[in-house]
């Protein structure tokens, strides 16, 4: 089941992560363990629980993850062209999210890609259409598109980025549109100090808020109170009510990983990496993310991600 993993400028959309869709710049390498820092889908055996994109997500946990890239099916016609308007590419993309083809999604996407991608291929399924709003272009290899995605529980816009690599563009980025976050009024947060056994989100302390609120909700989701943890989802997240069911009856005990470095899509996002047990799994890692929003009140949980087998 995923979550959408996976936050993180505007945010996973969906996003996370999108967490899954939450939801920085650059994804050049995974992050690497401190030296000084779940919609299911069955596939090939694998269970993905939640979304990150966590998230959409990204909703998305925004940080570079590497995997490979597989071979372009033979109805996607030029997805990945270095010589076309990305606007092109961005077209085919959305065309993808709006047929709900995870196979020509996962297609398009980089080697290095951001958490909050994975949040939307793995909630897919959920889309039941996409368009593309605005286009606009970041760099001379990096561009851009800001899409309309409907879900039968709502209607949110995500910032789809693509990347333009050795002549190839591909999706590696996702996370929520700056225009769909509203304006809310909250107290500035206090002052953090991180220690060595605190959670960090691209190497800065989390908001106390944001913490608080995620190990609410793994609290939850460990004892078996789903009731409790439900009461805890955005009313604009990406992941679902039935995700949380799911991933209560895999029996969880989850809490936050100090020892990896989550990711931060400004103030009112971040995505934290997860260790323990799913399903009488180890997950760490990649493998298991959560994702905290704030657009509109206090923290909420926006996607979560566990992969089990």
């Amino acid at each position: 089941m995923t979550y959408p993993e996976q936050p993180p400028g505007g945010q996973y959309p969906y996003g996370g992560p999108v967490p899954a869709v939450q939801y920085a710049d650059g994804f050049a390498a995974p992050p690497q363990k401190k030296s000084g820092p779940v919609i299911a889908a069955l596939v090939a055996g694998v269970t993905v629980i939640g979304l990150g994109i966590t998230g959409f997500v990204a909703p998305g946990f925004l940080v570079s993850e590497q995997s490979p890239a597989p071979a372009p099916p033979p109805s996607t016609t030029s997805t990945k062209s270095g010589d076309s308007d990305p606007k092109d590419f961005l077209e085919t993309l959305v065309s993808g999210l709006d047929s709900g083809d995870t196979g020509a999604l996962t297609d398009l996407t980089c080697e290095l890609k951001r958490p909050g991608v994975h949040g939307i291929i793995d909630n897919a399924a959920a889309i039941s259409a996409a368009s593309l709003v605005d286009t606009k272009t970041i760099s001379r290899d990096r561009a851009a598109g800001i899409v309309s995605i409907t879900t039968e529980a709502r209607r949110t816009k995500v910032e789809l980025t693509i990347t333009r690599k050795d002549g190839t563009w591909c999706w590696s980025d996702a996370r929520l549109a700056e225009g769909t976050r509203p304006t809310t009024s909250r107290r500035p947060s206090p002052t953090t100090t991180a220690t060595p056994d605190s959670p960090t989100a691209d190497g800065k302390p989390v908001e106390p808020e944001a913490l608080a609120a995620m190990r609410r909700f793994l609290d939850s989701v460990n004892s078996g109170d789903a009731a409790a943890a439900k009461q805890l989802l955005c009313s604009d997240a990406i992941a679902t009510p039935q995700k949380v069911d799911e991933l209560v009856g895999y029996q969880p005990n989850l809490k936050i990983d100090p020892g990896m470095d989550g990711n931060s899509s400004g103030k009112e996002s971040v995505q934290l990496y997860l260790t323990g047990t799913v399903k009488g799994q180890r997950l760490d890692g990649y493998a298991t993310n959560l994702w905290a929003t704030s657009y509109n009140g206090p923290w909420c949980i926006h996607a979560f991600r566990a992969v089990v087998v």
